[in-house]
């Protein structure tokens, strides 16, 4: 009766989560940031007599060994050395840590408890990965009565994007675009009134987030205070260079009159002579 017992005991562990939670505590979704290190834990909660612990990678095809512990100690998989490390070595508590995941290393995971008599007693972890590009903020003025100020990011899953207490601004917009990669980019486009702006400079700042993976980033910009200049790549039009347009216009029409006057005055000069000769 004994092996059957065991057999049927094994059957549950593989078809019944439940049963595998009893057994084997371990996390059922692991999130990491591209990028980032991942930590795979296993637990197991009653006391058996382990042989050796072995972590598997889920693959389409048979599962991949990742590494293996026991008495003589850790062992990783050539393919995995420098990417895989245990973080806790143990035949009862195993854990190992996944170096800069990237998203090959998306996939799910298990642990195997090899115990004698019982066989492999497993937990199952999957690694999802989150990716994150930007913010990018952009400020334009696009006339001198009109800021506009826009901010993206791109990640999977789609990124949160807002203004970092901007009371200022007004006419936001969201525009969201998915890419063929599974990634989004998400842009928030506001206007700002040039005479809103205070005396002094204003700092905008833009804050993306990844809710799923608690990932947040910012960027800020400083708009000049109105009374100064503006941005650098739109040239600013001072009263100082509006006045030098005025004198070059009505110096040239004053030249063009003497010049006029100066050549009639040379004709009848030279008419009255040609008469007194005669």
């Amino acid at each position: 009766m004994a092996p059957a017992l065991h057999n049927y005991l094994f059957i549950q562990l593989i078809v019944l989560p439940k049963g595998l939670s009893q057994l084997v505590r371990t996390q059922q979704v692991v999130t990491a940031t591209l990028g980032e290190d991942a930590v795979l834990t296993c637990e197991l909660m009653k006391p058996k007599d382990v042989r050796q612990v072995t972590w598997q990678k889920e693959t389409t095809g048979a599962n991949e060994n990742v590494a293996t512990y026991s008495k003589r100690g850790p062992d990783v998989n050539v393919r995995f050395e420098g990417k895989v490390e245990f973080e806790d070595e143990g035949l009862q508590n195993c854990s190992i840590v996944i170096r800069g995941v990237s998203r090959g290393d998306e996939s799910c995971y298990k642990c195997l408890f090899n115990a004698y008599p019982d066989g492999a007693i497993s937990g199952r972890t999957c690694l999802h990965i989150n990716e994150l590009y930007g913010p990018s903020l952009v400020i334009t003025q696009t006339n001198n009565i009109h800021t506009t100020l826009s901010c993206s990011a791109t990640g999977r899953p789609a990124p949160t994007v807002t203004w970092d207490e901007t009371e200022i601004l007004e006419n936001s917009t969201m525009v969201n675009v998915t890419h063929l990669n599974g990634t989004v980019t998400v842009t928030i486009t506001s206007t700002l009134a040039a005479f809103s702006l205070p005396d002094k400079d204003t700092r905008v700042g833009c804050v993306v987030s990844l809710f799923s993976g608690g990932v947040t980033k910012n960027v800020s910009m400083v708009i000049p205070a109105s009374n100064q200049a503006s941005f650098a790549d739109v040239p600013e039009v001072t009263d100082g260079d509006r006045i030098s347009v005025k004198p070059t216009g009505i110096g040239a029409v004053m030249g063009l009159l003497c010049f006029i006057a100066v050549c009639c005055g040379a004709a009848v000069v030279l008419w009255c002579k040609q008469r007194e000769i005669k």
